[in-house]
């Protein structure tokens, strides 16, 4: 129980902080590479530009003014300018200019010569009809004068590099983060639930030792009863406590194997789970026909699982009761009680169904809580509501879970028993 409650709040803070940090570094990554990205479109438009002042049909002179002053005359706007002319010094552009009559010229191959005219001719081909855009490690930008196309494109391998680094360092502070929150996450969920987790094996403590010191003078109040009624006889006070010195004798009965198996570290062995299941419900047919109860049950041989098989005798025996103890039938019509047990994916399964009225869903794991009962009145039935926490408690010892589900007029205890 603990456990789970550990483990859901370690997944809500892991949640929370992975949610923040990923949308923190997305944003920063994004929008830096957002930025960069717009940078290097003014960069190949300011060279586009100036390229197109040297340009007279297919021949290409050198303009005086390489860049146009696109911040201002001084202050901040010529230093901003000097880093823009800075960065489209450092830059690899080509160029190619095609002509209405499909004929084209290289017109900028870089210093390095990386691409071969005809590749850059064929590249400028295939995106002259767009605007601007991205190709490989290229990104470029079209500009129309006359009967020219200009194709410009500048080499974006130094940004798309940086950019991977980033991702990279980003993704290793992301693990590296994702690590100390875990732990830091571990720590808190252990702060939080430790002292409930202590308050409630004290809570066990105390029901275990209440048990034990309450068996004593409940046997000596029997004892007393026992020889009073010998000197008395027939006496209607004398039945009155007796009757409620046997219910409390119950009720101890109960809170003790509450506490034994709540405590208790069961040794599961492989085990023939349909014959331990028949050998529970043929006893339990009789009971249940003095009640005008049917049981039929569907139990096919040879299901195994790995069980303490004295323990889950226990447990079917009580949902079986249950079922009896709350199926709805009349004097002219027997209500049934059906026992399926199957296998699926490796596990068994067993399901008990009884006819009765649909338990609300927000009541259904409330049902293997102590002391709950789904009586409105809380009228007492002969139950005191620790037959399924008693269940629960076997169910979780032996790596099974039970559940409770509700349709078509039956009610069903479901149990998952672990792989054989």
């Amino acid at each position: 129980m603990f456990k789970k409650a550990k483990r859901k709040i370690v997944i809500s803070i892991l949640a929370i902080l992975l949610a923040v940090l990923v949308g923190t570094l997305g944003m920063i990554y994004l929008s830096s590479y957002l930025s960069q990205s717009s940078q290097n479109y003014q960069i190949l438009e300011s060279h586009a530009q100036t390229l197109a002042l040297g340009v007279s049909g297919f021949h290409y002179t050198e303009p005086d003014n390489k860049s146009p002053d696109l911040f201002g005359p001084s202050g901040n706007g010529r230093a901003n300018g000097e880093k823009f002319q800075h960065r489209m010094d450092m830059n690899t552009f080509y160029s190619v200019a095609i002509s209405s009559d499909g004929s084209a010229t290289v017109l900028e191959n870089g210093a390095n010569r990386y691409y071969s005219d005809n590749d850059l001719i064929s590249l400028a081909k295939n995106v002259c009809s767009n605007e601007k855009g991205k190709t490989g490690n290229l990104i470029y930008r079209t500009d129309q004068y006359d009967d020219v196309t200009i194709v410009c494109f500048m080499d974006n391998t130094i940004y798309s590099d940086s950019f991977s680094q980033l991702f990279l360092y980003t993704l290793l502070f992301g693990i590296i983060a994702i690590v100390i929150i875990t732990f830091i996450s571990i720590r808190i969920a252990d702060r939080i639930v430790s002292p409930m987790e202590e308050t409630y094996q004290k809570q066990k403590q105390f029901t275990a030792d209440a048990g034990h010191e309450l068996k004593t003078p409940i046997a000596a109040m029997a004892a007393n009863i026992e020889l009073l009624s010998r000197e008395v006889g027939e006496n209607k006070w004398l039945d009155n406590i007796n009757y409620e010195n046997q219910r409390m004798q119950d009720l101890v009965t109960e809170l003790l194997e509450l506490a034994r198996n709540e405590n208790k570290t069961v040794e599961r062995t492989p085990t023939d789970l349909s014959h331990l299941i028949n050998g529970v419900v043929l006893p339990l047919e009789a009971s249940a026909f003095e009640k005008n109860i049917l049981i039929e049950s569907d139990i096919p041989d040879g299901i195994q699982s790995n069980i303490d098989s004295k323990s889950i005798t226990q447990l079917v025996t009580t949902l079986v009761d249950n079922a009896i103890s709350h199926t709805e039938s009349s004097d002219s019509q027997s209500g049934k009680i059906y026992v399926k047990l199957y296998e699926s994916k490796g596990q068994a399964h067993l399901a008990i169904s009884n006819p009765g009225q649909e338990i609300p869903e927000a009541e259904r794991e409330k049902l293997f809580e102590r002391f709950y009962r789904t009586d409105s009145s809380h009228e007492f039935t002969g139950h005191y509501g620790l037959g399924l926490a008693i269940a629960k408690a076997i169910a979780d010892a032996n790596h099974a879970t039970i559940s409770v589900d509700c349709h078509d007029g039956l009610v069903v205890f479901e149990v998952l028993f672990p792989s054989k």
